[in-house]
């Protein structure tokens, strides 16, 4: 029950042993027909676009179906939306069905049907066939002719597996329950983005349950590690999915970068500050203020492969009793820092909402920092002697919207690949743009992520937190070959 478990999906079966998750569904060629038109169908070549509904009903024209298809229709459009396709399979005619398929009231035209006249396709999904009783009429006043079969839905991946299996309650129900198999489907599986994923790649749940979720970087052996920022904890996770603790009492840590030697700066919002916290010998505070005034909450950082950090500072979060508590002690202003090679603290921008992620491009002429308040990922141009150029919105977000706490693209991490696409957490899922600010695609998750990055020995798995959850994708791209993010 794997996949029911990711899903987080409880399905009734019908009352025969029809096949269950992670059998095989068995190809099938059959006449179907779509608005009136008769036409020949095949299993195999619609699982090639994604994965498929094929749910068996009992007969056109009778109650029961009639909701089923109409239910089915209405829902068409969501079904595509989550790249799934459609196919009902019943034991009439295919003169019947070219008549329910472009009957407005049920197919609408939206959805084919096929016919399995003799039963065999049902038999081969193990539904029991049965005689209709003799006399027996559809809802038109035809008599019915034919057999029929249990009201049993299969949702089949595009590898032929069967995902779930829906059967033993309403036809409404049976649809709506069909539909949210195939919209979580959509967030365990990719779409295709160019150069980034091909369509249907795995997304794959490492682990859920942990206790803050920020700050991915890889280790020199492939391994990556991360920010368990309310546990107060880093941990790794090896190739293989498994997790251990890293480090313990990290001032929770929440953004991470190395240095070329080795050293692994933080961002920290216990006190905060942005330092060394690995290994323990080199352990050091770098900035913990500005101006006298402390960071009110370091976010995100980035290491640049001459030792240069820069890092985000978003500002103090509100207290969940903002109104009744005592005034916050003053903090700096939210904003984007450096920290020279030779040490030294400078405010690059403090005019920015809410500064989140930080990234610099592979050639680290741009600087981009995603704004978590605006609808824009920012950039700015990094001359030879380091001065920054001028603030431009390099690229748009799809999901910005007005929330009870203000405007919100839910911005966060950032990750670059080795050829400068630019991948950003949103609340929406990971938006992917070309270097010059193209939308690629974005991949949608089961949780929101919060931050991501590039591991593996070839740095071609993108890893992705957030929610309490890690995740990881195989990619086309590789990830920033020059530093570890």
């Amino acid at each position: 029950m794997a996949a029911a478990m990711l899903l987080g999906i409880t399905t009734t079966l019908p009352a025969m042993a029809a096949l269950k998750e992670g059998d095989t569904a068995p190809d099938f060629n059959a006449q179907a027909s779509l608005a009136g038109k008769a036409f020949q169908y095949s299993l195999k070549d619609a699982l090639k676009k994604g994965p498929v509904v094929v749910y068996f009903y009992p007969s056109a024209y009778t109650g029961g179906c009639n909701i089923q298809a109409h239910t089915f229709a209405v829902n068409a459009d969501k079904f595509a939306q989550a790249g799934a396709s459609i196919i009902g399979v019943s034991l009439d005619s295919i003169k019947r069905l070219n008549d329910f398929s472009a009957d407005p009231e049920y197919c609408a035209g939206k959805i084919p049907v096929a016919s399995d006249a003799d039963g065999k396709i049902a038999k081969s999904y193990d539904l029991a066939v049965t005689e209709t009783p003799a006399g027996r009429k559809d809802t038109r006043g035809q008599e019915i002719d034919h057999g029929r079969t249990e009201r049993t839905t299969f949702i089949v991946t595009p590898d032929g597996k069967v995902a779930t299996t829906v059967g033993g309650i309403a036809p409404d129900e049976n649809v709506k329950q069909a539909l949210d198999v195939v919209q979580k489907l959509a967030s365990t599986r990719t779409p295709s983005v160019p150069g980034v994923v091909t369509e249907g790649t795995p997304i794959e749940l490492i682990k859920e349950g942990f206790n803050g979720t920020e700050g991915p970087v890889t280790l020199p052996d492939g391994s990556l590690i991360f920010t368990e920022t309310q546990a107060n904890r880093i941990t790794r996770i090896a190739p293989d999915g498994s997790t251990s603790t890293f480090l313990e009492n990290s001032n929770g840590s929440n953004g991470l970068g190395f240095t070329p030697n080795g050293d692994l700066y933080a961002v920290q919002v216990q006190n905060t500050r942005v330092g060394i916290v690995y290994p323990a010998g080199h352990a050091k505070t770098l900035a913990d203020n500005y101006e006298g005034l402390p960071f009110g909450r370091p976010n995100d950082l980035v290491v640049a492969k001459d030792g240069t950090v820069y890092f985000t500072d978003s500002g103090a979060n509100r207290p969940a009793n903002a109104a009744s508590a005592p005034p916050p002690a003053p903090t700096a202003k939210p904003a984007v820092y450096r920290i020279t090679k030779a040490g030294q603290l400078q405010r690059l921008d403090a005019t920015i909402t809410r500064p989140n992620g930080i990234q610099l491009s592979p050639d680290e002429k741009v600087l981009y920092v995603a704004n978590t308040a605006g609808e824009h990922v920012l950039a700015y141009d990094i001359g030879a002697d380091g001065t920054l150029g001028p603030r431009r919105d390099f690229a748009k977000l799809a999901g910005f919207k007005q929330t009870e706490n203000g405007p919100s693209s839910g911005a966060d991490g950032l990750a670059i690949d080795t050829l400068g696409r630019v991948y950003v957490a949103t609340s929406v899922g990971i938006q992917v743009f070309t270097p010059e600010g193209t939308a690629l695609g974005t991949i949608a998750l089961p949780k929101a992520p919060q931050n991501l990055a590039f591991a593996g020995a070839d740095k071609r798995t993108l890893y992705v937190v957030g929610r309490g959850a890690a995740y990881r994708i195989a990619t086309l791209t590789p990830g920033v070959l020059t530093r570890a993010k």
